[in-house]
């Protein structure tokens, strides 16, 4: 009898995983308006790229898409950029902006975003190129990309994070051809799980909603506390700025080493931009980490606007911005003001302050 049952239970998975491989992508196909107003579409729209690591899916409408306290709907166009709902674009742009979860506008809707605020102000065609955990060496894989997919722009606006350097330390690998790819590949069994996802598509999106339901069920920060709350990965992300040590706890290689990769990349593109007549402009901001650990004079800044000289178009350094509020108020006044709380993303009126200055350097 119990043989039966195993039997039996074998027979039955075979045959589901059989079903996957062969259909599954036409079943989430099929249910993509259901899932789109789940809480678990977040798996099926954030996905791999062949030359550039990850992007968004084009024509997404997720409509219960995660905020800090409620949900938004996120959008993508035609591109896979994030942009306004059910649009469709041509490949040409008078500015396009470039940047990791800050720059894609994290738990807001477009246009609360400093980029959609900036697109409606200045009444221009804008083009959000920016994605959750974007850093340096994917800066230029994905622009590269773009250009040599004959995407025109005639400005880039490149918002290097303080969180790019321990991004392009810890996770990305940039090949002889400027794709991106991942360190320690190998011992990720990346080979195999992207296979896995690949082709049992179905198997991979119940897993992530099973992985989901178990982080939903665990004890999370409350939405407000006296002091905000971060997480030991923000925290070790932040720490380099402000860091006595060129060695950092669980960071792979120092810190210089990093920062000289990073330059590297952005010489790079620099060059290309400049080889195809496109503006470059890059600009900065702190974290509430270096808002309470750091000084305006960051080694952040200093490393960026050094770089910027006879390179950039335009370099705009928040830092003063904030660290003024500081000094006529408090740090915790404008963390909780312009940030959202226990998180180092901007919130509404973080986005609105950084879209007015953006609008007064690009008048």
């Amino acid at each position: 009898m119990l043989r039966f049952i195993f039997r039996t239970l074998f027979v039955s998975i075979f045959l589901v995983l059989i079903i996957d491989f062969a259909f599954g992508k036409l079943i989430l196909a099929k249910f993509d308006k259901y899932f789109s107003t789940t809480n678990f579409y977040e798996r099926l729209i954030r996905i791999d790229h062949v030359y550039y690591h990850h992007t968004l899916r084009p024509n997404v409408k997720y409509k219960k898409a995660q905020s800090f306290d409620s949900y938004f709907t996120l959008c993508t166009d035609n591109h896979g950029f994030k942009f306004k709902c059910d649009k469709k674009r041509g490949k040409e742009f008078d500015y396009a902006f470039m940047g990791d979860s800050f720059v894609e506008g994290v738990a807001l809707e477009y246009n609360k975003t400093f980029v959609g605020i900036f697109e409606k102000k200045k009444n221009v065609s804008v083009a959000n190129l920016g994605v959750t955990s974007y850093s340096p060496s994917i800066y230029l894989s994905k622009i590269k990309f773009l250009i040599e997919n004959n995407y025109k722009f005639k400005n880039i606006i490149v918002f290097i994070d303080v969180s790019d350097l321990y991004d392009d330390n810890v996770f990305y690998l940039q090949n002889s051809d400027l794709s991106v790819t991942e360190k320690n590949a190998k011992e990720k069994n990346l080979k195999r799980r992207k296979f896995l996802k690949r082709n049992f598509p179905l198997l991979n999106f119940y897993t992530y909603v099973i992985k989901m339901n178990r982080r939903i069920n665990r004890e999370v920060p409350p939405l407000k506390s006296e002091f905000p709350i971060f997480t030991k990965k923000a925290n070790l992300k932040a720490e380099w700025t402000y860091s006595k040590s060129d060695t950092i706890p669980d960071y792979v290689s120092p810190v210089s080493e990093t920062k000289a990769q990073m330059i590297n990349s952005m010489t790079k593109l620099h060059n290309l931009l400049k080889k195809n007549n496109i503006k470059l402009s890059l600009a900065i901001y702190p974290w509430p980490q270096q808002i309470k650990n750091d000084v305006v004079d960051s080694e952040h800044v200093k490393m960026w606007e050094e770089f910027c000289v006879l390179k950039c178009e335009k370099f705009i350094n928040f830092f003063p911005l904030f660290f003024e509020k500081k000094k006529n108020s408090s740090y915790l006044e404008v963390y909780e003001k312009y940030y959202f709380w226990n998180d180092v993303h901007f919130n509404k009126d973080g986005n609105k302050l950084i879209a007015n200055k953006l609008l007064t350097t690009f008048n």
